[in-house]
């Protein structure tokens, strides 16, 4: 069994204290730490442990933390983890930037210690339903509509909401991309808060991606085409369709079952599957800082297109 404690218990935080009270063969949660006092007392009366007193005091009961403070201190926590080599689970975006990921990349390294990056949707059991059925595609389709909230203010909806679908493209086409094309808006808050992506990449494939928080409803819809058929994936509804286009109107849909699971707690004991089997995690670091590198530059695009009338074009450096 694995200590593990949780570093900020925001609204994220306090799912993933839950989650891991409900996997006592898998870990025992020893302590949480936040700089807020509302938000950890909170979170004393949910989970009935002591909050720490500092990051360090944290630290020095656990074997693995799980890191949930907003984005701009990811890094921090994470590298103060990484030097006392404990395992570390950290929410997406890994980091705020590039030059921070490549220094956690290379502190994780160095301690020889897990590091797990929560990219959800690779464990919504809709996606992992499709995994048998896809094969080559050509066209993906990703529309990621949230109504306006206060989470995740402190970055882009890009970084935000649409990193989730970057890294799906990523690992679905098994390719890198050559080129980037985006716009996008601020409504409500001083970042780009609605941004239209297009990603093509290097063996042909092509992932057009939308993504908003200013939406009236939510939805987290994919579409993948490949030879003859396409999959239509709902993430939120749990559904999961194949059509077979060969005869377009008269094409056979076919509902594939989809089995609910608790996705966060998957994620959890894969990463404890991890760190127990010394393998590698399903989501690593590297796959990680490729989404990151792809998100932050979708995100310069989308905000000089709301100051010049003209579209941009990054060609994506991925060296790390």
């Amino acid at each position: 069994m694995l200590r593990i404690g949780v570093l900020g218990v925001g609204h994220l935080g306090k799912i993933h204290l839950r989650c891991l009270q409900d996997l006592p063969e898998q870990f025992e949660l020893v302590s949480f730490f936040d700089h807020q006092m509302a938000a950890a007392k909170e979170a004393m009366e949910l989970t009935g442990l002591m909050p720490s007193h500092s990051v360090e005091h944290l630290l020095e009961q656990v074997d693995a933390v799980v890191i949930t403070v907003p984005t701009l201190s990811h890094y921090k926590m994470a590298i103060q983890a990484v030097r006392q080599f404990k395992h570390v689970f950290i929410e997406k975006p890994v980091c705020a930037d590039m030059e921070e990921a490549r220094s956690l990349l290379k502190l994780v390294r160095e301690a020889q210690v897990t590091c797990q990056v929560g990219h959800i949707e690779r464990f919504n059991p809709v996606y992992t339903a499709a995994i048998p059925f896809i094969s080559n595609p050509s066209f993906i389709e990703c529309r990621r509509l949230m109504p306006s909230h206060h989470r995740g203010l402190d970055v882009s909806v890009v970084l935000d909401l649409m990193i989730h679908d970057i890294d799906l493209v990523l690992k679905i086409t098994g390719a890198s991309v050559r080129k980037i094309t985006a716009n996008g808006s601020s409504v409500f808050s001083s970042l780009i808060d609605i941004a239209n992506v297009r990603l093509e990449m290097d063996n042909g494939a092509v992932a057009q991606l939308t993504a908003s928080r200013i939406h009236h409803e939510a939805e987290r819809k994919m579409t993948i085409y490949q030879r003859d058929q396409y999959l239509k994936l709902d993430f939120l509804n749990h559904q999961l369709e194949r059509v077979d286009a060969a005869g377009q109107a008269n094409g056979r849909i076919e509902e594939i079952k989809v089995h609910p699971v608790n996705a966060i707690q998957n994620e959890l004991m894969a990463f404890h599957d991890a760190i127990q089997q010394q393998r590698e995690p399903v989501v690593t670091l590297e796959d990680g800082l490729k989404a990151l590198d792809i998100a932050l530059q979708a995100t310069a695009l989308s905000e000089s297109s709301t100051m010049v009338n003209d579209e941009r074009v990054f060609s994506p450096d991925t060296e790390q």
